[in-house]
């Protein structure tokens, strides 16, 4: 495995544990992943936040959201210190019904040796 694999590995595991905690409504979990402040760009409006701004369990809860499908990962750029990572998925009711198509990107930094989300962005249709 050539140095960039490595990396994007490294960062792989990483943005699992971000749709782990997603998954388990465990935002404690996401604040793993996550350097404070961070950066969410949403409808035109950037904010600076020191907590996750999204409650996992809420937007589950408010959208009837039971599972992904679909699920794509990627990682387009990636260095010893940043990294840019977009991901896409199909939301979807319990009875598989589609809600919506979720795209996010996010971007990584290293530190202390650790990847570290610092901004992301979703965009939903």
């Amino acid at each position: 495995m050539d140095d960039q694999e490595a990396l994007k590995e490294e960062l792989r595991t990483t943005y699992l544990k971000y749709v782990e905690g997603f998954k388990t409504n465990n935002v404690a979990l996401i604040d793993e992943i996550v350097r404070y402040p961070i950066t969410y760009l949403k409808n035109g409006v950037v904010e600076m936040v020191d907590c996750y701004p999204i409650d996992p369990a809420k937007l589950k809860a408010d959208k009837g959201w039971d599972h992904s499908t679909d699920w794509q990962f990627d990682i387009p750029a990636i260095n010893q210190l940043q990294a840019h990572a977009v991901a896409a998925a199909v939301r979807r009711r319990v009875d598989g019904s589609i809600i919506e198509q979720v795209h996010g990107f996010y971007a990584f930094t290293k530190v202390d040796g650790t990847w570290k989300m610092y901004a992301f962005s979703e965009v939903t249709s």
